[in-house]
């Protein structure tokens, strides 16, 4: 399995932070250069990490990337990420998934230390930008992310 990581809707938080903390968990990434790249990205990747916030280079709401990349690797784990703490960005995510139809758990790295679930189609991890800004919350998320990711 690819060790290569998808940056589906790249935001500069993305990029700047989340960026080097995914090389530093032993992966490398993908920032595609327009929406028409996602698709064939997402069949060759370990996972994607789609930005929550507003704007992003690729020109696509979260929803439609994430309807993209689904439908390229339906079983491709996908991680969320934004400033905003898990409490108040969860309820948003779990609307942008049900909008899509698609049924399945968010957790948030303090949330999924023990969920046999990571790793799939059905579980979705959301990491903020303070998850990376701690060094131990860092490193609890990044084990998740292993496991998330493979």
């Amino acid at each position: 399995m690819s060790r290569q990581v998808l940056l589906a809707r790249p935001h500069p938080f993305i990029v700047s932070e989340m960026k080097p903390w995914l090389e530093q968990g032993g992966y490398s990434v993908k920032r595609p250069d327009h929406v028409d790249d996602l698709a064939s990205h997402a069949r060759a990747c370990a996972g994607a990490v789609i930005s929550l916030a507003v704007s992003s280079s690729i020109a696509a709401s979260a929803a439609d990337v994430v309807k993209i990349v689904r439908q390229a690797n339906p079983s491709l784990p996908i991680l969320f990420a934004a400033l905003r703490p898990y409490s108040q960005i969860r309820p948003e995510i779990e609307r942008l998934l049900q909008g899509l139809g698609i049924a399945g758990a968010v957790l948030g790295a303090d949330q999924g230390t023990g969920s046999p679930f990571l790793g799939g189609g059905k579980t979705f991890l959301y990491v903020s930008k303070d998850d990376l800004a701690d060094a131990a919350r860092s490193s609890a998320a990044r084990t998740l992310l292993v496991r998330h990711f493979g």
